[in-house]
């Protein structure tokens, strides 16, 4: 009797210990698939939050920059790089090191010795870094592609060996996916944004967006500013003879001489059919504008055009005011240069008159 008792105590303690270890197992399942759900849940958070962080910087020149301070503030790493593919080789733009000569993929991809680029995790005991002023032991490297399209590279580190591991890798897999579809959304957004301050036939400005953003220019134009207005010479009597495809033809190539003589800080638009309004930046005087003018007119006036295999040729007039004022009013200097582009045009035509 006492025997078959203590059997029972024993088979109850053992089915009991058995129960406990399954829950305490079944416990910790549970507990390391709430970790894997709450990590998948952070994931999507941050994916979210750059998501809604960059679409509010859309168009902006800034937004690379904060792509970069979004993962040192999401990965927690001590340092970022971003890189961005242009003309088919990978250009930095934006990062908080004083150098990324280390980023030795960066350059076999540049020099072509990579022609496909992958996830790259690197620990290291020894500095990765080109010299002790920083230590960096923990680095990876993430392609960030659109479908099959390179776009760029982010590249995340950390002092710390062994900080970066698999897991980063999946997160910051999943953060450059998001990443690519705002970087592609940003070029559309910039490209839409760029045609519509363009003349579709020139791609000169266009006259709305000059007159949008002259004031605010001229507040800034140094020691003065010019309005040069140009007209193309017997443009009617171009189309009249040869038809309106010569004269788009005509207007396309002038635009061109004239705006590739250009500086970039200067400004070229067309204020409507055949003429052309030009805003220059912190002129030296008189002379200068008229002598840059001049030279202008003479390269359209050389330049052959070529049109239905014959060659023509076209001459320009031009009217010059000047101001260094940054206070007067915009329409009165161009009133003044139209002046004066009339009289060029009652003078015999192709010259410059100020």
């Amino acid at each position: 009797m006492f025997v078959s008792l203590l059997e029972r105590y024993n088979q109850l303690k053992h089915d009991y210990e058995s129960y406990q270890r399954v829950a305490e197992e079944t416990i910790q399942k549970q507990n390391r698939k709430i970790r894997e759900l709450d990590k998948k849940l952070d994931m999507l958070s941050s994916i979210i939050e750059i998501n809604q962080y960059i679409n509010k910087c859309l168009g902006s020149d800034e937004i690379i920059s904060k792509i970069n301070d979004i993962m040192i503030g999401i990965l927690g790493v001590n340092y970022s790089s971003v890189y961005l593919l242009e003309n088919r080789k990978l250009k930095l733009k934006s990062t908080n090191l004083y150098n990324t000569k280390h980023h030795f993929k960066i350059e076999e991809y540049n020099s072509k010795k990579l022609t496909k680029l992958t996830p790259y995790l690197l620990n290291s005991l020894d500095n990765i870094y080109a010299d002790s002023s920083i230590q960096i032991h923990s680095s990876l490297f993430m392609p960030i592609y659109l479908k099959e399209d390179l776009l760029g590279v982010i590249l995340v580190e950390h002092n710390i060996y062994n900080y970066l591991n698999q897991g980063n890798i999946k997160l910051l897999s999943a953060l450059s996916n998001q990443i690519a579809i705002c970087i592609e959304n940003n070029r559309l957004y910039n490209k839409i944004k760029e045609n519509s301050q363009k003349d579709f036939l020139t791609d000169l400005f266009s006259r709305n967006y000059f007159f949008s953003v002259i004031q605010e220019k001229i507040k800034d134009c140094g020691k003065g500013f010019a309005i040069v207005m140009i007209d193309i010479d017997n443009f009617k009597s171009c189309n009249d003879t040869f038809g309106h495809q010569y004269g788009d033809v005509v207007l396309k190539r002038v635009s061109s001489i004239i705006k590739d003589n250009l500086r970039k800080e200067d400004m070229v638009a067309r204020y409507g059919g055949e003429e052309i309004i030009i805003y220059m930046y912190n002129i030296k005087g008189v002379s200068d504008v008229y002598s840059r003018m001049s030279s202008i007119g003479k390269f359209i006036e050389e330049e052959p055009i070529e049109y239905n295999g014959k060659l023509c040729h076209v001459t320009v007039s031009m009217g010059i005011s000047i101001s260094y004022n940054k206070n007067e009013n915009i329409e009165d200097i161009i009133r003044k240069a139209d002046m004066n582009l009339y009289r060029a045009k009652n003078s015999g035509k192709n010259r410059v008159v100020c």
